[in-house]
């Protein structure tokens, strides 16, 4: 009976393969006005795309609808599959589903490994880019995914370091039927009260604080020598808890938005998994002209891949979107989202915002302020002793 079933399919042109391979990124016409990357052969034969050294805001179209003709129109996936071979470098590569990195959904992986490895990725584990503020879908027919880019326009990380040159190659691109996320997305609908992570403190046991962000955790624009409120927050906490295993880390990077934090995860946890994490986040959402209702689906999605990834053992610290000059009001709705994300979630405000508004925006920038926006060396650290109040 099923080989009769299998013989009936092929008959009448659907696939039932759990994978379908999409080998038309390899083909020559492909490759005819490429400039960061180029084919790999083996015996004149295209094997393999190769993403050539350099940062750059070009992607790599790789495939285009429909892939065999218009059969497979109805068929529905629930991920992608490809094999890559890194440089053995700590960067990462990005594949993005969808016309550009703001169609659909992207998603990193690391380039540490100079021999081939297979990753299958639930569409589930992608970050949503702009137009999808609820999430991808995570069964998708082919007419939703239109096209498959590889390539990364950020030519900075954490901190703002400029990333070094890097490569990788990509073969056996395929569509794939089944595949379950690799994380339990939605069983951790609450964060772990501040109160477990301060008792861990108060025993000297170790304690990891994220601080994930923008360019204002990020530290753009102090000087060199001055240090961040991320960096300034472990040695309070230490020094009030008389614990040196206390330490903070700064995973922020400036011009991010929630969509790049949620595709940075993975990333992230590399340089550790947090106890506590910290998010200030969403001047660039504004200013990529996101309304505040996708900026809190968004938010919450971040939170949600938090906690699937810790266990929901991690206690979670929401800073407010901060007023800018002369952006004073510009970013309210924004916060105001924060709050009802908090409450959804149990994570702990701290109400920076407030603070500024209460100080007045003549005040902010004259003492506070490097700029518009990013906050000087005394802004770091009145942000680091406010966030130290909420740790009791």
């Amino acid at each position: 009976m099923k080989k009769m079933m299998l013989l009936l399919a092929a008959a009448i042109g659907f696939s039932v393969a759990a994978e379908v391979p999409l080998k038309g990124f390899l083909s020559p016409r492909v490759w005819r006005k490429q400039q960061f990357a180029q084919p790999v052969k083996e015996k004149e034969k295209i094997v393999a795309l190769k993403l050539l050294p350099g940062i750059s805001r070009a992607s790599v179209w790789a495939m285009d609808y429909p892939l065999d003709g218009g059969k497979d129109i109805n068929t529905v996936y629930e991920g992608i599959s490809f094999e890559v071979k890194g440089d053995g470098s700590d960067e990462w590569g990005n594949i993005v589903i969808g016309e550009n990195q703001a169609f659909l959904g992207h998603w990193y992986f690391p380039l540490k490994s100079k021999e081939w490895k297979k990753y299958t990725v639930s569409f589930a584990d992608m970050a949503p880019a702009n137009d999808y503020s609820a999430g991808l879908i995570h069964k998708m027919p082919v007419t939703r995914l239109c096209t498959i880019n590889f390539g990364d326009y950020w030519r900075i990380t954490w901190c703002n370091a400029r990333r070094a040159p890097f490569s990788y190659q990509v073969r056996n691109l395929a569509l794939v039927k089944k595949v379950a996320p690799k994380y339990p997305y939605g069983k951790y609908r609450k964060a772990m009260p501040l109160a477990e992570a301060v008792k861990k403190m108060k025993s000297n046991s170790k304690v990891q604080i994220s601080c994930f962000g923008d360019s204002i955790t990020a530290g753009t624009c102090l000087g060199k020598g001055e240090k961040r409120y991320a960096e300034l927050l472990g040695k309070m906490l230490a020094a009030k808890y008389k614990n040196p295993n206390i330490k903070s880390v700064c995973v922020a990077v400036g011009g991010a938005r929630t969509k790049d934090s949620i595709a940075w995860m993975d990333r992230d946890f590399t340089k550790g998994t947090p106890d506590v994490a910290t998010m200030l986040i969403g001047y660039n959402n504004r200013s990529g002209g996101q309304s505040a209702e996708m900026y809190r689906k968004q938010l919450e999605i971040w939170i949600d891949h938090l906690l699937a990834r810790t266990n929901g053992k991690t206690a979670i610290i929401l800073i407010p979107t901060l007023p800018g000059i002369p952006r004073w009001y510009g970013q309210d709705d924004m916060a105001k989202m924060v709050y009802e994300v908090a409450r959804k979630y149990n994570c702990t405000v701290v109400p920076l915002e407030k603070m500024i508004k209460k100080m007045g925006p003549f005040a902010y920038r004259e003492n506070y302020l490097a700029d518009g926006v990013h906050p000087n060396q005394a802004g770091h650290k009145l942000f680091a002793e406010e966030i130290v109040k909420y740790f009791k």
